[in-house]
């Protein structure tokens, strides 16, 4: 009976090491956080239409910022089409990816000669290159690793195998970054309907976000896979990892806290146009039945008056008629003259 319990033993921890390796094995990396960016995306670009013309300020620069990283907008065919240009600089970066996707923006030269072209939080799509491109040696999605899926995507469909095979330094990870562009991010620049449900899914989005505070920077946060210190962040090492470092007080125009301000902005906004809309509509009906009346008053005397003309024109005819019944009964005196004669 022992030995029974112990085999049965056995076969339970056997299993339980088959579901793990199982589960490990279907694991997608930065799976909830890469879905969550990429709706949001899709609704802001859904919301922005063929150009935002019927939006109201600042919603409007804000999904500018969203989308394009700048206030003007641009070209959403072009973005969608291939890797802007501007990542030829960002591989020129000392510690490319940290400085990319793990630092607070150089807005004073705090890092001297790093120029800084793209930073966290420059806008969505930058955001799923940093949170989506394979890092050192192909990492998550290295030969060590059991785990199949980076983003829904698998290591070939990210460039692995190519050029320094992934993004972590400088002069590295622009063919990883040109095929998560193709495969991950212009995918979510499609749009979904007209932005219905963005203001959940931006909710949904900042849910994702876990909050890393260091000395100074109470408010860092992070989206994805990745243990940050005080000097490095999101490298794309093991350590560090593949995610995105926001700093949304330090960093001005970080594109979700400028998204999350403007809808809530045009949210009261709206309500003072449908409030301006329905006073309006009153305004008008009570002029309506204004004129209305006036109307009304203006008619009746002139009833009145076709009344009276008609009762004045009655009154003559009958005395005309009176006057020629009087006329036929009352004799021309040249008639009684002839008259004497005869006698």
């Amino acid at each position: 009976m022992m030995w029974v319990m112990k085999l049965w033993m056995l076969v339970m921890v056997f299993m339980g090491v088959l579901a793990a390796e199982k589960e490990t094995a279907l694991k997608d990396h930065n799976h909830g956080e890469h879905k969550a960016l990429c709706t949001v995306l899709k609704m802001v670009v859904g919301k922005w239409g063929s150009g935002g013309e019927s939006l109201l300020e600042p919603l409007k620069t804000a999904l500018h910022r969203t989308i394009f990283g700048n206030e003007s907008g641009g070209s959403l065919e072009t973005l969608r089409n291939s890797l802007p240009k501007v990542y030829e600089e960002v591989v020129q970066d000392s510690d490319s990816r940290n400085m990319a996707c793990g630092q607070l923006r150089n807005d004073g030269n705090d890092y001297h000669s790093i120029k800084q072209p793209r930073w966290s939080g420059h806008s969505a799509p930058h955001d799923l290159v940093c949170l989506c491109t394979l890092g050192n040696n192909s990492w998550p999605l290295d030969d060590t690793q059991t785990a199949s899926t980076l983003c829904g995507q698998e290591k070939s469909a990210l460039g692995s195998g190519k050029g320094n095979n992934g993004w972590s330094a400088i002069y590295t990870g622009k063919e990883q970054m040109e095929a998560t562009w193709a495969n991950v991010t212009s995918k979510c620049l499609e749009g979904g309907g007209k932005g219905e449900t963005l203001k959940a899914a931006l909710k949904e989005f900042t849910d994702k976000l876990v909050l890393k505070p260091i000395e100074g920077q109470k408010n860092r946060k992070q989206l994805g896979e990745g243990k940050p210190d005080e000097y490095y962040a999101c490298t794309g090492s093991p350590t560090r990892g593949v995610c995105v470092m926001y700093y949304p007080k330090l960093t001005a125009h970080t594109w979700w806290v400028d998204l999350e301000k403007a809808l809530k902005e045009d949210e009261q906004l709206q309500k003072q146009r449908e409030e301006e809309e329905r006073r309006k509509n009153q305004e008008e009906a009570a002029k309506k039945d204004t004129n209305k009346t006036e109307d009304l008053k203006s008619t009746t005397p002139t009833t009145n008056q076709n009344e009276q003309n008609k009762t004045g024109t009655l009154h003559e005819t009958m005395r005309k008629l009176n006057l020629t019944r009087s006329s036929s009964i009352i004799l021309p005196s040249s008639w009684l003259l002839r008259a004497a004669f005869l006698f």
